[in-house]
């Protein structure tokens, strides 16, 4: 019995060590970056259950064989997932790059060369992560014969770069995400301040093997400098 115990508690040892070695390899690389969500923690205790008990399924619980069994087992584990998410996977990577064909690379719908002009250029700042999905509404308050309305003019879905968007002639201000600027003419310049923070979902997911999330706490608007 004390030499399953073992063989358990060296198979979850080494179960933790990839994430482990992710977490550390992460902070040397960026020591800035945000300190793990609760999740991430969670995601750690799952894989010593599964590193223990993989180590236990072996036929020898030496303790070197423990280990390397339990370090195995995250990866095994994730390529079987891999595996039968793949079509589900390559769907999603299709759905991605036949809309992108609808897009500019900042993100704005295409629209006629009759139409290009006024303009808002939107220059985002980040602070913490990136988010690797994001989709904030952008709509401008137009006026019209006397009568004002709300329009939606695209969505800002990269933070990693700025996003050049059409706004219709008789704008007079410009809402992200809700948030109002006031437009400046032809092209109007606008800075975009993003807080954001991991989430204890996201981490969980992290120390799983997927690629860290971070969602939006807070987001601000100014008008910037006149280009």
């Amino acid at each position: 019995m004390t030499t399953r115990l073992n063989a358990f508690a060296f198979g979850a040892f080494g179960g933790t060590l990839p994430t482990i070695a992710n977490l550390a390899s992460t902070f040397v690389a960026a020591p800035s970056t945000e300190p793990p969500a609760i999740g991430l923690y969670l995601g750690v205790l799952l894989w010593a259950i599964v590193g223990g008990g993989v180590a236990l399924t072996n036929t020898s619980y030496e303790t070197r064989q423990a280990i390397f069994a339990g370090v195995a087992a995250p990866a095994i584990l994730v390529n079987i997932v891999a595996g039968a998410t793949g079509k589900q996977v390559e769907a999603t990577r299709l759905e991605f790059f036949s809309s992108a064909y609808a897009q500019t690379p900042g993100g704005a719908d295409v629209l006629p060369d009759a139409l290009l002009t006024p303009k808002v250029v939107v220059l985002p700042t980040v602070k913490g992560g990136i988010p690797k999905s994001v989709s904030l509404a952008v709509s401008a308050e137009v006026t019209k014969d006397g009568q004002t309305e709300i329009v939606d003019i695209g969505a800002i879905k990269d933070l990693g770069s700025e996003t050049t968007l059409v706004v219709p002639p008789g704008t007079s201000q410009v809402l992200i995400d809700g948030k109002p600027v006031s437009t400046t003419g032809e092209l109007t310049t606008i800075d975009l301040s993003v807080t954001t923070a991991p989430s204890a979902g996201g981490d969980l997911w992290w120390a799983l093997g997927a690629a860290r999330r971070f969602s939006i706490q807070q987001l601000d608007v100014s008008q910037g400098e006149v280009r």
